[in-house]
């Protein structure tokens, strides 16, 4: 008798657990549609699931991949990535992608300003250093988009 209210306990919080879970997107995974900052003024339906990725193409052999870098600001404040993805780009395997991706899995209402960060190794040829050390990560572009999210 001891012993049932503790079962009794464990199988409510089991199925309080299995009916929150669905709600959660699953790990390394994008919810909603994708939005893509480069296009000129979106617009989204507001409340709704979406994500954002941007990121690099890396071709084999480049030494400098793990020292660039990708930030998305909104209004002003940077946000942390849900996750990164790292998978082959192109068809013959010789370059591989980098892409950081961000969850919204509630969406968004009115407007919001999305700043997207490049940062890349600076190397005193492509990547000017400016005075810094070679491969210090320097910021390389810069773009703001606003996005629209409308009833």
């Amino acid at each position: 008798m001891r012993g049932l209210p503790i079962a009794l306990a464990l199988a409510t919080t089991l199925v309080l657990g299995m009916a929150v879970a669905p709600a959660v997107a699953a790990p390394k995974q994008a919810v909603g549609d994708r939005i893509d900052l480069r296009d000129e003024a979106p617009t989204y339906p507001a409340l709704t699931p979406f994500h954002i990725d941007h990121g690099f193409v890396f071709e084999v052999g480049d030494n400098t991949i793990g020292l660039s870098d990708f930030v998305l600001d909104m209004d002003g404040t940077a946000l942390t990535a849900d996750f990164v993805q790292r998978s082959p780009a192109g068809e013959f395997g010789l370059s591989f992608q980098k892409i950081w991706f961000y969850n919204f899995p509630t969406g968004l209402t009115g407007s919001h300003q999305f700043t997207r960060h490049y940062f890349q190794a600076c190397d005193n040829d492509s990547v000017p250093c400016d005075g810094n050390r070679i491969n210090t990560p320097v910021e390389t572009l810069t773009s703001t988009t606003v996005v629209t999210f409308a009833p």
